[in-house]
């Protein structure tokens, strides 16, 4: 079986199958190598997230409780401690979003 090309033919033997399917199969193990990267991090980066938010929970019901004993952070001293923690998780979660789906596919990160 031959293959019309602009510059001639290029025969289709039984061995540029085998190649073909080859290189298939290890682009096939490369995207599930991806995939099991890609999960093994966002459940990594889910758990740093969580306890992010529960540090800010806690926080936030220690300093209301603490407040009536004359302990805990002032006004602005809370305030900030929120505003930055509440900045660091939304940029922590960009990140690995943009991390683990790329605009440009997968094959923006092997270059």
């Amino acid at each position: 079986m031959a293959l019309q090309v602009e510059v001639g033919t290029v025969e289709v033997t039984d061995e540029s199958e085998r190649l073909a399917a080859a290189h298939a199969r290890q682009l096939g193990e490369e995207h599930r190598q991806i995939l099991d990267h890609r999960h093994r991090f966002s459940e990594t980066s889910y758990g740093i997230m969580q306890a992010w938010v529960g540090f800010l929970i806690v926080l936030t019901l220690s300093q209301f409780s603490l407040k009536q004993y004359g302990f805990g952070l002032t006004s602005s001293e809370f305030i900030a401690v929120i505003t930055t923690t509440t900045a660091s998780v939304f940029g922590f979660g960009l990140l690995v979003g943009n991390f683990l789906f790329p605009k440009g596919g997968s094959a923006r990160r092997r270059v």
